[in-house]
This record gives C-alpha cells, sequence and structure tokens, in this order.
C-alpha cells in the first residue's frame, strides 16, 4: 500500500506541476457555476409568477431540490464526460510512450501498485474539484438564513452519486490508456465511451419489457439521477462499484501484460 500512495504522490506532483489539474477545476467551477446560475434565475422566475397569481398550491409544487440541485447534478455529470478523459489519458499511455513504465517494472512494485496510486490520485483530484462546488449550496443556505434552505440529505447524495460517477469513469479512462501510448487516442475512445454511457438510455423509449430495463440499467444517468433526488438504491451502488472494480482489474490485467511483454 506503500508503494501505491508513493506513485499515488507522484502523480498528483505532476498535475499540480503542469497546468491539467487547474484547468480542471476551473472548467469545472466555472461550467458549473453558469448552470447553477441560470438554474436558480429559472427557480426565481417561476416563483415570481406563481406569487403573482397567487397560486399557493402551485408554490408549494415548486420543490427547490428538484428545480435546483438536481438539475445541476445531471449539468456536473455531463461535465465529468468532458474532463476526465483529460485527466486519465496521460496516466499509463506517457508512461509507455517515454519507456519510463520499465523503470518501474525494475522496482518491487507490483501491477496493482501502480494502478492503485495512479487510480488513487486520479480520485484525489476528483475530490477536490467536486469539494469546490459546495460552495452552491453554503451560498444557498446563507442566503436562506432562518427560512427553509437547503435539503442537506439530498444534497450530500447527489455528490455522492457525483463522486461514485466520476470514479466509474475514472476506471474506464484508465484501462483505455492503458491500451494505447498515444494519448489523444486514450481523451478520444474514453470521451466516446462515456458519452455513449450517458446517451444509451436515450433510447430506452424505443424498447419494451426487459429489454428497456436492461438499456436503462446500462445508462449512467439514470443511476446519478436516484442520488439527486436523495435515495439510495443498491442496484445503483452495484453498477458504479461494479465499473469501478471491472476497470482497475481490466487495468491491471493490462498493465502485467505489458510488463512479460
Amino acid at each position: 500500500m506503500s508503494n501505491a500512495i508513493a506513485i499515488a504522490k507522484k502523480e498528483l506532483n505532476i498535475y499540480f506541476a503542469t497546468p491539467i489539474a487547474y484547468v480542471m477545476f476551473t472548467l469545472f467551477v466555472v461550467i458549473g457555476s453558469y448552470f447553477f446560475l441560470r438554474l436558480l434565475g429559472a427557480y426565481e422566475q417561476a416563483s415570481l409568477a406563481y406569487m403573482r397569481f397567487q397560486s399557493p398550491e402551485m408554490m408549494n409544487r415548486l420543490n427547490f431540490q428538484d428545480a435546483i440541485f438536481r438539475n445541476l447534478f445531471g449539468n456536473l455529470g455531463v461535465i465529468l464526460i468532458f474532463i476526465i478523459p483529460f485527466l486519465t489519458m496521460r496516466l499509463v499511455a506517457e508512461e509507455k510512450r517515454q519507456k519510463t513504465i520499465e523503470l518501474l517494472y525494475t522496482t518491487p512494485v507490483t501491477p496493482g501498485e501502480i494502478v492503485l496510486g495512479k487510480y488513487l490520485a486520479c480520485l484525489a483530484i476528483l475530490v477536490i474539484a467536486l469539494a469546490l462546488t459546495l460552495t452552491y449550496p453554503l451560498l444557498v443556505q446563507f442566503n436562506a438564513g432562518d427560512q427553509n434552505g437547503v435539503e442537506w440529505r439530498s444534497v450530500l447524495l447527489g455528490y455522492g452519486g457525483l463522486f461514485l460517477m466520476g470514479a466509474a469513469y475514472m476506471a474506464i479512462g484508465l484501462f483505455i490508456s492503458s491500451l494505447t501510448e498515444s494519448q489523444v487516442v486514450a481523451a478520444l475512445i474514453t470521451f466516446v465511451v462515456l458519452l455513449m454511457t450517458w446517451i444509451i438510455g436515450w433510447t430506452a423509449g424505443e424498447a419494451e419489457g426487459w429489454v428497456r430495463d436492461f438499456v436503462t440499467y446500462l445508462a449512467s444517468v439514470s443511476h446519478l439521477d436516484s442520488f439527486s433526488k436523495g435515495t439510495v438504491d443498491l442496484k445503483d451502488i452495484v453498477y458504479f462499484v461494479s465499473i469501478i472494480v471491472l476497470g482497475l482489474f481490466a487495468t491491471n490485467r493490462a498493465v502485467e501484460a505489458h510488463r512479460w511483454s
């Protein structure tokens, strides 16, 4: 485990010594802030409209959590699809291109420790990025004062869903990076795969029966939405954890195969 942590520290030093991490944080926060402000403005306009027509029934139906944070988490999930390929593309591909991975093979480090160390570094970047967006619910809670503010249970579960989704995406990106020496190829393939896990759910309406249920289960957005609604379903956790485990296992096998090639 100490070897994996050492590799993670090395990867984090690379991330922060280059613009990669800073660009990722900036894009994630700036684009996320844009969506947050748009959703907040739309909610405010809807509230004013209902107040103008003196419709308390409609006001009760206007759920703050669903109108703002549920949609916000979905938008942040889309942003991850564009950002994560650039975080994971160099992890193994660059090592193979520069032949530095052979140096790791000469040290008492197992392929599993190499994979785990690089993956932990990615998770650290993901946690920091998500933590930066906590300013959104904090600002809402601060402005709400003693009035009904943020439903923190739903918000925290939403962030938990985003973390699991990001962790699953990173496991996929790490695996694809281990299959090539080209960062560009790794990034493009990762982006296509992640995009497919999102848009495959769009075809669910065209299917029926078990096929529709199966397609819906494959779509990552359906599992994130459950967390955004403030509910925890075992099948959603199994979905993300399964991708993480399979991705890391496949990466370990790919790195091990390259070691003996």
